[in-house]
């Protein structure tokens, strides 16, 4: 059942999708991966009249394709292309998002598909630079390794046989822009010193990078104020060899973190006399030093003479440049680095490679005296860290006063490094500690200088600590500068389900260090997610100071690929100029870029004279949109002919003259003109992806996705907003969108985020995407047909406002009506010239006259599908489990409705059951009195053939005052309870009619006082007898049905006391289990025998004309689960697929025929009738042809034995055009003779 009220997530949340169906037309033409279709299942339908399926699910496939599946793709990424059927298939899964891709194209041939993110891996590959390229032919994926970080935009150019990407990565020599082409490229200005949002080419010929930068290359020219932080050796793990051993001058944390020139006990660490020795620190970190800082000894004319510094667990010596104190020059040093006698100053050594390294140890091998020693020491780095482990952060010394610090606060845990750069805190969250106010950490790093800031947040990989399975999001917000004019707020939030290590960008603009004032970054838990236990992870913040090694770059760098040096004249570029001209200086964000064949567009967040959020440039000059803009962040844009789709946060114009664009908007560049796409969402828009679809007859057009952060799609004219649960498709040929044009639909959920078209194939697409051949809730038809193929009912339902997507469950024998959700019982009807549908469960729906209705409503096929439910009496929170209807003559037309249903109808308590007239369209003005005992459910009602007699079963004690266990009979002539018989009792799951006397009871029951699950009722007698062999199945029945016509073999199927499902077919004698059918957590709700127009194999668990259809959420070996699966006596196979909204399996509870009684009768393979008439008549014209020849040939042979011979045909005394027949000829050789005439 679909639930509008799934949560929002950063990367466009859950998004659900209503497309349009044409099961049996495919809108491709070729297709980049090849699907291997599933063989028909051969059902024959002859006979049966409508068929439709009824349960718990917002969309439905069959099974007609390898690789369709109900399974999620949950929070994470894949690379989709498309099954004929239309359905997206998922070709490759990424633990993160896909942010961009395009088909990689050299000299004319396609050499791949990039994609690129913020994913660490791909089908469990590490690709920790977020890139990878896709073998089209094969599906084979090759990781691009040499980058960390993650890739946000990439522009393929076929004509240099190249790819640009930019991101926030490092590698390659680059940063945050870098050229492959067969392996990492750099340009000649070695990406910038901020992250690239978008690629395109420029109407030009050169390609345009658009991103949150100032400055070309790296982050080398920064002017920095003393922006080297004191790294914590003191929270190091601390050893040394040969220490002297004696008192107060041994323990190596005696020169940790000191400063000036005091020595003695406790100040000083010596060595054993004239013995060599090490000092070493051992992290729980990774860094990487770019200074070291030593303090000689003198203590009793001791001290160090050589030394050497090795990082581990590498163990490379490191080279180091210092200052002589003695001539002032400098000098270099590696193995054998000197210290000073009798100078107990600081000696600073700078490492010359930046090395990484989480462990390190000073040797020292010569010494002056009796031994070596130190008196301090420290280490630096460049990089400034805020650790969520405390002890790890910055110490107060080496002439630092703040320090970096942490605040954890809940249940957090210290976790090992393992695969990771460093430890890091863990939280497992379970019940109330979901609460996010009860559990975060705050980080408050130790920013020495006010300037732009890249900030980064690290999050370890889950496949390290084995936490993948319950990994979530986190919200990070924080606080950049003293007041929010000079830097806005930290708001978002992040995935925290990577496979490997990886880091996010949450933030670049000012950081404000002046007057004591520190930025702080807290992470929390998301609200709502759905998951319990819930693991999150704190590790380490980066605080990068952004330099500008090029003045007047300004979020946009126009490259000539063509030249090999950068100009530093940017004013000579239209489109870096026009960077320089936007606010706030040094730092305007732009996201997005578009082009046609004479301009390019620029989107993002700025402003400009009349550049509010978008402008475009053209040959010479930059110019402004109508409207001076829009009045908030563009976030995407698609250009699509003349049409500029824009999405973003906006909701109007800047000026104010075009209104309601809420969003999203559509600019003709034609017309120059802005117009809205109806009027737009409630939200934000982040991706603008188009695709294909059938939206009259057999005629693909493209239409637009649209995704992000918005419930509601806002209404227009004639159309009434509707909940979009973030996603809606707009269709450019009816300027409508497609949920308000009433079309039959295929169903999608979740979010597409990139797409690229693939020369001479289909387009792939980047996203997370469920999707299933036809959205319905609840119920759908099955339409015969080659192939078969899926419609919906004529009614519209959902899931009531009470229930959350997590709390959905599925119907078990025991506890039935109190987790159900969806439809759970149906019919059709079309008795008395009657034509119905009845649908009963547990949901919300609205009738013909827009009146709610819960529960259960009826489908009048007679009277223009006309819905209506149940005038109101009953509780809101009933469930109907079973359905029964009596028709004793044609004036009654009594619909009996059961499960946990309580209420008052006509001021009579209910209970259980109620009866409804069909002919008044209200309740029955004779109420079954309500049914007594503990959870009152009624799980089953059978009419007795031929008579005034309704048969209800499950769980009561009584009726009315009547006492009867399980199963009591409502006549309907005497309006009265009567007692089926004695000593039986328990809880009853189903039952059918094997004849018009017999009954088949199923569940967990007494009769005669002995435990059973199957008895047979004699209607006839009032007697219960037990069922052949029942009471040695391995648990009680939730389901059986009859096998043969004469109801003499059963199929039966339930749950073991193992909580493992099994199904056992009886056939006249002996039980036949059927073994490892079903995987753990199969949940089975109904069986019905089904009959083929082509036989199978022989079995001897079933007849080669039928399967055994097998409704519930099965999990099939080695595949995974299924809503509905067919049986053939040696294999399962997967025939229906549902999901629901919240991206869960579905579940089907039963199959419903408009004939029932044809179900076996239709295994003769009767030919249609239309084929019967025309053999016959095939075979009448046959033989009246031979009659005919026959008399001839009689006639003939009777002439001939007579001696008659043929009339003369020419006359030679008459002229030849006199050459006719005599009038005596033509009638017979005389007029006065009494024949008949030969004509």
């Amino acid at each position: 059942m679909r639930d509008g009220s799934s949560s929002l997530r950063s990367r466009a949340g859950r998004l659900a999708l209503s497309l349009l169906f044409l099961a049996s037309q495919s809108i491709w033409q070729a297709n980049a991966f090849t699907f291997t279709s599933i063989p028909s299942p051969n059902l024959n339908l002859n006979g049966l009249g409508k068929v439709a399926f009824a349960g718990d699910f917002d969309s439905i496939s069959l099974y007609q394709y390898e690789g369709q599946n109900e399974q999620s793709t949950g929070t994470n990424g894949a690379v989709l292309s498309r099954f004929p059927n239309g359905v997206f298939a998922n070709i490759s899964q990424t633990d993160g998002d896909i942010r961009a891709m395009c088909a990689f194209q050299a000299n004319g041939t396609l050499q791949g598909i990039v994609f690129g993110g913020n994913f660490t891996s791909v089908n469990g590959m590490n690709t920790s630079g977020g890139v990878a390229l896709l073998n089209p032919d094969t599906g084979n994926v090759t990781a691009l390794p040499g980058l960390t970080g993650s890739v946000n935009a990439l522009y393929c150019d076929a004509d240099r046989g190249r790819v640009f990407l930019g991101g926030s990565f490092t590698g390659g020599g680059a940063s945050n822009a870098i050229v492959w082409i067969t392996g990492w490229t750099n340009m000649p200005f070695s990406g910038f010193n901020g992250p690239v949002n978008s690629i395109t080419k420029a109407p030009n010929g050169k390609i345009v990078f658009g991103g949150v930068f100032n400055g070309l290359g790296g982050n080398s020219s920064a002017p920095r104020e003393n922006n080297t932080q004191v790294l914590p050796i003191g929270s190091a793990n601390l050893t040394a060899q040969t220490s002297s051993g004696r008192p107060g001058f041994t323990e190596p944390q005696n020169i940790v973190c000191k400063q000036g020139e005091s020595q003695g006990s406790g100040q000083t660490w010596l060595l054993a006399d004239d013995t060599a020795g090490f000092w070493k620190a051992d992290f729980g970190f990774g860094f990487q030093p770019t200074k070291l800082r030593l303090h000689n000894t003198n203590f009793e004319d001791r001290g160090t003479k050589t030394w050497r510094y090795t990082a581990l667990p590498d163990g490379g010596i490191m080279n180091f440049t210092y200052t002589d104190p003695s001539s002032g020059q400098q000098k270099f040093c590696d193995a054998r680095c000197p210290l000073p006698q009798n100078n107990v100053t600081a000696q600073d050594f700078g490492f010359v490679n930046i090395v990484g390294m989480n462990s390190f140890k000073i040797d020292i091998s010569e010494w002056y005296g009796a031994g070596g020693g130190l008196n301090g020491i420290e280490l630096f780095q460049d990089d400034v860290f805020a650790y969520a482990i405390n002890e790890f952060n910055e110490p107060k010394c080496g002439g630092v006063t703040t320090g970096a610090t942490s605040s954890p606060t809940g249940p957090w845990v210290v976790t090992p490094s393992g695969q990771s750069q460093s430890q890091y805190l863990t939280a497992r969250l379970t019940g109330d500690t979901l609460d996010p106010n009860s559990t975060f950490v705050v980080f408050s790093p130790d920013v020495p200088q006010s300037g732009n800031y890249s900030v980064q947040m690290f999050t370890p990989g889950c496949q390290g600590d084995g936490t993948c399975g319950t990994r979530g999001i986190v919200n990070i917000t924080g606080s950049m500068a003293k007041s929010s004019s000079a830097s806005k707020p930290i708001s978002t939030t992040l995935y925290q389900t990577n496979l490997f290590d990886k880091y996010d960008t949450i933030f670049e603009g000012y950081i404000d260090a002046t007057d004591g004032f520190r930025p702080q970054i807290t992470l929390a838990p998301a609200a709502n997610q759905g998951r319990d236990p819930l693991t999150i992870v704190a590790q380490r913040a980066k605080f990068i100071l952004k330099s500008a090694s090029s003045g007047n770059l300004n979020g946009l760098f126009e490259y000539d690929p063509g030249q090999q040096e950068v100009t530093n004249n940017l004013s000579d570029s239209v489109i870096d100029a026009a960077g320089a001209s936007l606010s706030p200086r040094d730092d305007a964000t732009v996201t997005a870029l578009s082009s046609d064949s004479s301009r390019l567009f620029v989107g993002g967040n700025f402003s400009g004279d009349g550049f509010n959020n978008i402008f475009a440039i053209d040959e010479t000059n930059s110019t402004a949109l109508p409207g001076a803009g829009l009045d908030n962040q563009v976030l995407t844009m698609y250009i699509n002919g003349s049409i500029l789709y824009v999405g973003g946060n906006f909701t109007k114009t800047s000026n104010g003259e075009t209104l309601g664009l809420n969003g999203v908007a559509a600019f003709s560049t034609s017309d120059n003109k802005w117009s809205a796409l109806g009027a737009g969402v409630e939200g934000v828009v982040m991706y603008i992806v188009p695709f294909s679809l059938n939206i009259t007859a057999n005629t693909p057009e493209q239409v637009i996705g649209i995704s992000g952060f918005f419930d509601r799609v806002n209404g227009f004219g004639t159309n009434q907003a509707f909940s979009a649960q973030n996603f809606a498709v707009w269709v450019p040929s009816r300027q409508n969108w497609l949920h308000n044009l009433n079309i039959g639909s295929i169903s999608l959920q979740g979010a597409l985020t990139a797409f690229t078209d693939i020369p001479g194939a289909d387009t792939v697409f980047g996203g997370s995407i469920n999707s299933q051949e036809l959205g319905a809730s609840g119920a759908a038809s099955l339409q015969p047909g080659s192939p078969l193929s899926l419609n919906t009912l004529p009614a519209t339902i959902s899931a009531q406002q009470q229930q959350q997507a997590s709390l959905r469950k599925r119907a078990i024998m025991g506890d039935r009506s109190n987790s159900t959700t969806g439809v759970v019982a149906a019919t059709f009807y079309h008795e008395n010239q009657m034509n119905k549908t009845i649908l009963a469960g547990h949901f919300a729906a609205t009738d013909t006259d827009g009146q709610n209705i819960t529960n259960l409503l009826i489908i009048d096929n007679k009277d223009n599908n006309r819905v209506r439910g149940l005038d109101e009496g009953l509780n809101a929170n009933s469930t109907f489990q079973a359905l029964g209807v009596l028709s004793p003559n044609k004036n009654t037309n009594v619909l009996f409705a059961g499960g946990s249903v309580t209420g008052t109808i006509n001021n009579n308590r209910i209970n259980g059951i109620i009866a409804y007239d069909f002919g008044n369209n209200r309740y029955a003005g004779s109420q079954p009195p309500a049914l007594q005992g503990v959870n009152v459910t009624v799980n089953a009602i059978a009419a007795r053939p031929k008579s005034q007699d309704v048969y209800v079963a499950g769980q009561f004690e009584s009726a009315g005052s009547l006492s009867c266990s399980g199963l009591c009979i409502w006549n309907t002539e005497l309006n009265q309870w009567v007692s089926p018989g004695s000593n039986f009792g328990g809880v009853v799951t189903s039952m059918t009619w094997i004849s018009d006397t017999k009954l088949l009871v199923a569940g967990n029951l007494t009769s005669g006082g002995n435990q059973t699950k199957i008895v047979t009722y004699d209607s006839s007698k009032s007697t219960f007898t037990d069922f052949n062999g029942a009471r040695d199945l391995p648990g009680s029945v939730t389901a059986l049905c009859i096998a043969n016509t004469d109801g003499s073999q059963i199929w039966a199927t339930g749950q073991g006391s193992d909580g493992s499902t099994f199904l056992q077919k009886y056939d006249g004698s002996k039980w036949t289990p059927v073994t490892d059918a079903f995987g753990q957590g199969t949940n089975v709700r109904g069986i019905q025998v089904l009959t083929l127009s082509k036989d199978h194999g022989n079995s001897d668990l079933i007849g080669s004309d039928q399967d055994l259809l097998i409704l519930g959420q099965i999990n099939v070996p080695n595949f995974g689960t299924a809503s509905g699966v067919l049986y053939n006596g040696s294999t399962i196979q997967p025939f229906l697929l549902s999901t629901t909204s919240s991206n869960t399996p579905g579940s089907l509870s039963q199959v419903f025929v408009e004939n029932p009684q044809n179900i076996l009768k239709s295994s003769n393979k009767h030919l249609a009738l239309g084929f019967i008439v025309l053999i016959a008549l095939a075979i009448a014209l046959a033989l009246t042809f031979l009659l005919v020849v026959a008399g001839i040939l009689v006639e003939w042979y009777r002439k001939r034995s007579k001696g008659y011979v043929p009339a003369p045909t020419s006359y030679p005394d008459r002229g030849a055009n006199m050459s006719r027949v005599p009038p005596e000829h033509l009638f017979g050789g005389t007029l006065s003779a009494n024949r008949p005439p030969a004509i």
